[in-house]
């Protein structure tokens, strides 16, 4: 079997809104976050995923590590070792 090697780092991203007292909460089930942050995250990992793909010698796929899509997404980059974009530089 091939040694592999992996590593793991993590973008977070929290957000936070202000309202005026007359905000409904969770009377209106948080609508801000559907409405507002949803569509942050949508266009975030779809920059991320189309910069990663990108990448010469890169594979990427989403994954799920049991956590509902919304609160996180996993982000799987399979990267070929022999590629050239890889290759040790000499100086």
């Amino acid at each position: 079997m091939p040694y592999r090697e992996e590593l793991t780092w993590t973008i977070r991203i929290e957000a936070g809104a202000d309202f005026d007292e007359s905000y409904d909460g969770e009377l209106d089930g948080y609508a801000w976050r559907d409405q507002i942050f949803r569509d942050v995250q949508r266009r975030a990992i779809t920059a991320v995923l189309r910069e990663l793909a990108s990448t010469p010698g890169c594979r990427v796929r989403t994954g799920n590590r049991g956590l509902p899509s919304t609160d996180e997404v996993l982000i799987h980059l399979e990267v070929d070792a022999d590629s050239e974009a890889f290759a040790p530089r000499r100086s």
